[in-house]
């Protein structure tokens, strides 16, 4: 089982933003960006993988974060959607994908949510 965490933005999020939360998962890890996909992989110096960014989403009707998640009493609204995830029997991989979400969610305003 994969490690699910969720960054729920009041800004956008941008290359002033997101640069910088990778950086904060970790100065050693490679980035993995592809055309084909909108995705972008942190790989630890040994190749494994640490964790993926999805695309940004653009939540615009109001309660579908609530409805989705169970939580919406502090979500911004319209909201950014951010997922991520990381190899659930990798502690450090959790350890990288909640750095990245915080230094994310710091950076645009409002709060993340996982599924542990």
């Amino acid at each position: 089982m994969t490690f699910d965490i969720i960054g729920l933005c009041r800004d956008e999020p941008g290359p002033a933003t997101v640069l910088p939360a990778l950086a904060a998962a970790g100065q050693e890890l490679l980035a993995d960006i592809q055309d084909e996909q909108p995705l972008i992989r942190l790989l630890h110096p040994d190749g494994r993988l640490m964790t993926t960014v999805e695309d940004v989403r653009l939540v615009r009707v109001p309660d579908e974060v609530r409805r989705l998640l169970g939580v919406g009493a502090d979500v911004p609204h319209p909201v950014w959607w951010v997922e991520i995830w990381a190899p659930g029997d990798d502690p450090e991989a959790e350890t990288v994908a909640r750095a990245f979400t915080t230094a994310l969610v710091t950076g645009t305003g409002g709060l993340s949510w996982s599924n542990r």
